[in-house]
């Protein structure tokens, strides 16, 4: 028997309902969180997901929480990241970081660069009486 589902994947099982785009995005994410992962702790590609947030490593047995689709760090974590990464790039650069400006200096800048504009509401006509 021919396989049915080689372009929708995971979605074949919906058939026609629910439109192309849904069927599109629940295709990706399945493909997504079905597959296996990197564990945090003992780096393996041996993560699975158990259920809604819940992951499980096959190799080193840690069970941890997480994001519902897709493992992610907590937000912390990737601020620091970011932090770094900002960092490294302006040292490869030459460049130095700026000193932080003030609240007050950051809110006259943000006026100066988008004045207020005034909206005008549109004139209404009168209706024709019949």
């Amino acid at each position: 028997m021919a396989r049915r589902t080689k372009k929708v994947g995971p979605a074949g099982r919906l058939g026609a309902r629910y439109g192309v785009r849904i069927r599109r995005r629940i295709a990706d994410i399945e493909i997504q969180s079905k597959g296996r992962h990197e564990c945090p702790k003992c780096k393996a590609v041996a993560v699975g997901r158990k259920a809604n947030g819940i992951w499980h490593c096959r190799h080193c047995g840690a069970t941890f929480a997480s994001g519902s689709y897709l493992i992610t760090p907590p937000a912390a974590v990737r601020r620091e990241v970011a932090e770094v990464l900002a960092r490294a790039e302006a040292k490869e650069k030459g460049l130095k970081e700026k000193p932080e400006e003030s609240e007050e200096e950051a809110e006259e800048l943000l006026k100066k660069e988008k004045p207020e504009k005034k909206v005008e509401k549109p004139k209404r006509t009168a209706k024709k009486e019949k």
